[in-house]
């Protein structure tokens, strides 16, 4: 054997013997540390590069000075190459602990009824420089982001969801008013014609049947109930469909109801949802007027507008109530309901592209409601 073919055979046994320890020692390094498997992975190659020479050196016939100069170089070299090993480590694994924090992030995206993220949270982290590592966390990034917009759509549609609950609650008292009050009537024989209270009662099962519906759909769906595509809707009939069942409850109270429709007046937008509008103005005004009031409800067209006014005699209500009244949740001193109603009525008119309203007059409230006519 030649001594050249001898030592490309020392130096493929080192290398391979290296190569299947190393292989070991970094299956075991990588369940602990990161860093420690990537020392090993820099420091193997040189380990098989050092045992070979050592054994070439060895078996070579070189002066005492020439193999004291190779240990030097190799000494020299593998101290730099387990320096650099370990700041190359250690920079991969500040960039892993990016990762990590980015992934720990998307357990902190919040849930619907959870407070809002600290700063901390919103603020962005930087991205590491390895492009593997780089597009992991672009992703995590990604994949945070549309967690967070979804769980916002989710608390969003919760706050939807429970504020159509709240508001069709507060709608069932009146329909179910009108009817307690239009059997009581009935069973004191308080209505000479009968026909007006069982009018009324017809219509309060209507309008509670289409509520009740849009909660079984609410129940069956994550969406809120569909709207229905908006129409023409002639105001004077909604008008007498809400005093229908408005009136049996006025008459038990001992208040006048009276109606004022001027010529056809019709808007653009959803028929139930203004008659919801009419019904909690129309309710209010006779639960606040009491015994011996008056409430006048009219429907005009003035100005390419068509003005729904409700005047009662509750005997007005405070200045500094004014600006709250329209307000979810508000309830000023001649409330008496949960608060919800006028809420409902400002959303739905300013949906509708109009303007709700109120005064207080001498005698009571002036309600107004602007909404734009339909050509």
């Amino acid at each position: 054997m030649t001594d050249v073919q001898f030592m490309v055979l020392v130096t493929v046994a080192c290398s391979v013997v290296a190569g299947v320890v190393g292989i070991v020692a970094i299956r075991v390094a990588r369940r602990l540390s990161l860093m420690l498997a990537l020392l090993l992975a820099a420091l193997i190659p040189v380990a098989a590069v050092v045992a070979a020479l050592a054994v070439n050196v060895s078996a070579m016939f070189i002066s005492p000075h020439d193999a004291s100069v190779v240990w030097l170089v190799l000494g020299t070299a593998t101290v730099l190459e387990v320096l650099l090993a370990l700041a190359l480590g250690r920079m991969v694994g500040q960039e892993v602990l990016l990762v990590a924090d980015g992934a720990r992030r998307l357990g902190q995206v919040p849930f619907p009824g959870e407070d809002a993220p600290p700063a901390a949270y919103r603020a962005a982290v930087p991205a590491p420089e390895t492009a593997e590592l780089a597009a992991v966390m672009a992703e995590l990034e990604a994949t945070r982001a549309r967690l967070d917009a979804s769980r916002a759509a989710e608390r969003a549609a919760q706050n939807a969801r429970r504020q159509v609950v709240g508001f069709v609650s507060h709608d069932l008292v009146s329909p179910l008013s009108g009817i307690r009050a239009a059997t009581d009537g009935l069973r004191d024989g308080a209505f000479p014609d009968p026909t007006t209270a069982l009018d009324g009662i017809a219509a309060a099962v209507d309008r509670m049947s289409r509520m009740i519906g849009d909660l079984g759909e609410l129940s069956r769906s994550d969406e809120l109930p569909r709207r229905a595509a908006p129409g023409p809707v002639d105001m004077g009939s909604v008008l007498e469909g809400v005093l229908a069942h408005a009136r049996p409850a006025a008459a038990e109270r001992g208040v006048e109801l009276a109606e004022s429709v001027a010529g056809d007046v019709r808007v653009q937008g959803d028929r139930d949802e203004l008659s919801r509008v009419l019904d909690n103005l129309v309710s209010n005004a006779i639960r606040s007027s009491g015994p011996g009031g008056r409430v006048l409800v009219g429907v005009t067209s003035q100005n390419g507008f068509a003005r729904l006014s409700v005047r009662d005699t509750c005997g007005g209500i405070p200045d500094d109530e004014v600006p709250h009244m329209f307000r979810a949740g508000y309830q000023g001193d001649k409330a008496g309901g949960s608060g919800l109603g006028l809420a409902y009525v400002d959303r739905v008119v300013d949906e509708h592209g109009g303007k709700v309203s109120v005064r207080s007059t001498s005698a009571g409230c002036d309600v107004e409601v602007r909404l734009p006519a339909a050509e």
